[in-house]
């Protein structure tokens, strides 16, 4: 005789039950991870921190303000953009693309200053 699992009607619905949990965990874990901002919205956000930075330097004023007024400004709360700068330290490479992207921009900015 051979030793084995006795495959009954309640062992399959228990079976069907837990990989429908284990779906829906995935879905659920899946739909509540929050994606980085944009690096065009994010250069954007960036280089208008530096502005006006630049701009009210002489008036002291706090710089965790500058950033709150410009994330408003762009429709971005501070859990998104820390995440957003969590995840590139995570990605050197791409922080390197968005710094020359962000001097790109920049110099673009003062071109057509002049």
């Amino acid at each position: 005789m051979k030793a084995g699992i006795i495959i009954t009607p309640n062992f399959l619905q228990m079976i069907r039950h837990l990989l429908f949990l284990l779906l829906l965990t995935t879905i659920i874990v899946s739909c509540s991870e929050e994606n980085p901002i944009p690096e065009d919205k994010l250069i954007d956000i960036y280089v208008d921190i530096l502005i006006a930075q630049d701009t009210v330097a002489a008036e002291s004023v706090p710089i965790d303000s500058i950033k709150t007024m410009v994330l408003a400004k762009y429709d971005v709360n501070d859990s998104l953009y820390n995440f957003t700068i969590q995840y590139y330290n995570r990605h050197p490479e791409r922080w390197e693309k968005f710094f020359n992207r962000a001097i790109e921009y920049v110099e673009k900015l003062k071109a057509a200053e002049k």
